[in-house]
């Protein structure tokens, strides 16, 4: 097909005796509207790298499935950071059915494929991709049916129809999901209406009105006149674009897709360890208790922080991966057309505020444990001091009574008032133990007292650092209070008259 749109020089130009190779990959020429509706979820992949999975990495690039134009050879080189597709599968359409589609009495689809992919977090999602010979605006009960997987094929829906795939069972569709409808436009006339667009991206063939819609419309989509590219949170419509332009939108709504869902569950989690951060009782639970509790939340919230990370801020930069404007310009306004960049940021502030609190919690429960230590250690030295201050006295009088001298006679009880002077030394030695004991901890005191009267507040010190940095000047001391005088001094106006001066009594 020749390259549609307009040039950039609207001379004519003379036709060239032979054909010439386009200078840009050709503009989609299909007749009809392709629709393609990206699910969410709760299934996750991990495959076997016994082998270093370079093979099935391989197998799993986007090029291999997807037209990617002149962007393959990026796609390929970062394909461990973009979504890869798992499973690609073309369905029968004559065993299509949808709820308000075949009510009207609509035709089926004429192509439908069933896409599985996987994230770079692991996460898998569903894709369904229909091909239409049918208006644009006709496609609405459509996209309603497909939004909410009221289709199936031969009675079976998306989900089972996946999870007999890669044999596991269903479990449900995660609530996160995008749609995309992408038709050609060869010409101005057949670029939608802003009144269409709103149509298709509400899902809703009734007026609205105007400048009260918030849909999103990028630049570089709406360059030409022929394109267009009008977004919404859970539609986008692209018109006139080439197919690899449609095949990066369609990577990059699976990958905001994956995005959204791990982030509501990121945030879950978060409140939930915050609800049990807060329903803590610690009247009556003991500091090791605490301490497990905390080290649990804090390590989960490491965790959460580095899973926000890595699922929905990095993906949301396509740009540093792909050198691309109307890829990377698209990929930016779906990220924040969905509202994942405002919401990371605030979940991110929930986490780190966990973190404070916890940390804060943590150092507490630290001090608490320091002071039973300290406690446990007072009663530990009273105690041995005790028995050694007993064993010594003992160990003393034993000896006493154990040598060999003429002062010790056995016939005597060691309880005789003879041996009161020997009594009276050990009782000597200990009330002069308690008296040095007491003579230190008096001076440690006054020596304490002494530090606290003569230490400058703490500012004090920011100031004299800055005084040897920077050479500032630092005044000690209060200032002195000048004394008034007693009588105020008489200040004569200019145009005031001349005072008598004063005569002494009696003159």
């Amino acid at each position: 097909m020749p390259p549609g749109g307009t040039p950039s020089d609207d001379r004519a130009a003379p036709v060239p005796p032979a054909p010439v190779a386009a200078p840009f990959d050709p503009y989609v020429s299909r007749l009809g509207t392709r629709l393609t509706t990206v699910y969410a979820t709760s299934w996750t992949y991990a495959p076997d790298t016994a082998n270093g999975g370079d093979d099935e990495a391989a197998s799993l690039s986007p090029s291999a499935q997807l037209n990617l134009g002149r962007l393959a050879s990026a796609y390929d080189r970062h394909a461990d950071q973009l979504p890869r597709i798992l499973h690609r599968e073309g369905l029968d359409t004559s065993l299509f059915t949808a709820r308000r589609w075949s009510a009207a009495g609509e035709p089926p689809p004429t192509v439908a494929t069933l896409w599985q992919f996987t994230a770079p977090s692991g996460q898998i999602l569903l894709a369904l991709t229909l091909d239409l010979a049918a208006p644009l605006l006709q496609c609405i009960p459509l996209l309603e049916d497909l939004y909410y997987a009221d289709i199936a094929f031969g009675g079976v829906g998306v989900e089972e129809l996946a999870a007999s795939r890669i044999g596991t069972s269903p479990s449900g569709l995660l609530p996160e999901r995008h749609q995309l409808v992408f038709r050609a436009s060869p010409t101005a006339a057949d670029v939608p209406s802003p009144d269409e667009a709103q149509r298709i991206i509400y899902r809703a063939d009734l007026p609205t009105r105007p400048g009260l819609n918030a849909l999103c419309t990028p630049d570089e989509l709406n360059r030409r006149p022929t394109t267009s590219g009008v977004l919404g949170p859970y539609v986008s419509l692209l018109t006139g674009h080439q197919d690899y332009v449609e095949n990066a939108a369609f990577l990059s709504a699976v990958q905001a897709v994956a995005s959204a869902a791990r982030l509501r569950e990121i945030r879950v989690l978060a409140e939930s360890y915050a609800r049990r951060f807060r329903a803590r009782t610690d009247a009556n639970t003991r500091p090791h208790e605490r301490r497990t509790l905390l080290e649990r939340i804090t390590m989960a919230q490491g965790h959460l922080e580095l899973e926000l990370g890595y699922s929905v801020e990095i993906p949301a930069d396509l740009a540093t991966l792909i050198p691309s404007l109307r890829p990377t310009s698209y990929h930016a306004a779906l990220y924040e057309a969905m509202g994942l960049t405002d919401r990371a940021a605030a979940v991110s502030q929930t986490l780190q505020r966990l973190g404070n609190a916890t940390a804060a919690e943590l150092t507490s429960v630290e001090s608490a444990e320091l002071r039973a230590a300290d406690r446990r250690r007072v009663r530990t030295v009273v105690a041995v001091t005790f028995v050694t201050t007993v064993t010594a006295t003992l160990g003393l009088l034993f000896a006493f009574f154990g040598i060999n001298a003429a002062e010790v006679d056995e016939r005597r009880s060691m309880f005789d008032l003879a041996y009161a002077p020997v009594y009276a030394l050990i009782a000597v030695v200990l009330v002069f133990g308690f008296l040095l004991y007491a003579a230190l901890q008096a001076f440690d005191r006054a020596a304490l007292r002494r530090s606290h009267s003569v230490q400058a507040p703490t500012w004090h010190g920011t100031h004299r650092l800055l005084a040897s940095e920077l050479g500032t000047a630092l005044l000690d001391g209060r200032p002195t209070r000048l004394p008034e005088p007693r009588d105020p001094p008489n200040i004569e106006r200019a145009d005031a008259p001349p005072t008598q001066p004063l005569r002494r009594r009696g003159s």
